[in-house]
């Protein structure tokens, strides 16, 4: 399945967001916090990803596309902890746990549905 940029932002904020509301709403931060950051946070990286992700898959052959797929992930996860440190008040360790468990799902949502 091929998908524009649109839909594939609108899956990851479909993806992601209701699970930064949830986990950081279970911190007892405010599910508007969760959502703002939730948003914001995808919202920021999903174009360079989309764009890296893009460039990564036409310029190398399939082998080296898993290398960049992880380290597209990687960058988007750090940016993404950063932007929920700043929002949420949380721990470093913690942001960083919660981009991974978000990063993961709207990952594996992409992969499943792209083959």
């Amino acid at each position: 399945m091929s998908l524009s940029q649109a839909a594939a932002l609108g899956l990851t904020l479909a993806a992601e967001a209701p699970l930064v509301i949830l986990l950081a709403y279970w911190r007892g931060i405010r599910w508007q916090r969760g959502l703002a950051a939730g948003l914001l946070a995808s919202c920021l990286t999903h174009p360079f990803a989309w764009k890296l992700s893009w460039w990564a898959s036409t310029l190398f052959a399939t082998p080296h596309y898993f290398r960049w797929f992880v380290a597209i992930e990687a960058a988007v996860c750090f940016v993404e902890a950063l932007v929920f440190r700043r929002i949420l008040h949380t721990s470093w360790a913690w942001s960083v746990g919660l981009s991974v468990v978000a990063n993961a799902a709207s990952s594996l949502l992409g992969v499943l549905l792209w083959h």
